[in-house]
């Protein structure tokens, strides 16, 4: 027997797919009566290696602006797409990408992953990875990727 889907978790980026993807996410949570959906925005601040360690680019206060800006972004997400009966949650977690949204779908206890590929393809997906197809192939739950072309 299916688990009931009651919490989404959709993973935004803030471009056009993800806000596509979050529209989505929206539409797929009242056709399957979820209660919650809750919009991730994972933080990787630009690195560069050093011999064994690395190094943020960013000094501290850059780095803190950056991250308010972020969560001023998914929070304003958050806001739009909630209502209608859905709690919309915001969230801001600084990590690699696919490693943090499966341990944020584990910690909140989301029953499904919503969430946009660009569809790239040849070099771009060879330099870029896809964080969908990570997450796919690493996740303990249902993942609906929405493609968007760009």
């Amino acid at each position: 027997m299916t688990k009931p889907v009651r919490s989404i978790l959709c993973p935004v980026d803030f471009s056009a797919a993800s806000e596509e993807a979050a529209r989505y996410a929206v539409s797929l949570a009242q056709a399957l009566g979820a209660e919650r959906i809750t919009f991730l925005h994972v933080f990787q601040p630009p690195i560069y290696p050093v011999g064994e360690a690395s190094h943020t680019l960013l000094d501290e206060t850059a780095h803190a602006a950056l991250k308010d800006h972020f969560r001023r972004e998914v929070e304003g997400l958050a806001k739009r797409h909630g209502g209608h009966g859905i709690e919309a949650d915001a969230k801001l977690v600084e990590g690699y990408p696919h490693p943090v949204i499966v341990d944020t779908a584990r910690e909140i206890g989301a029953d499904m992953i919503v969430l946009a590929t660009h569809g790239r393809t040849g070099l771009g997906h060879f330099l870029l990875g896809s964080v969908a197809e990570k997450v796919v192939r690493t996740s303990p739950i249902p993942v609906c990727s929405v493609r968007v072309e760009e």
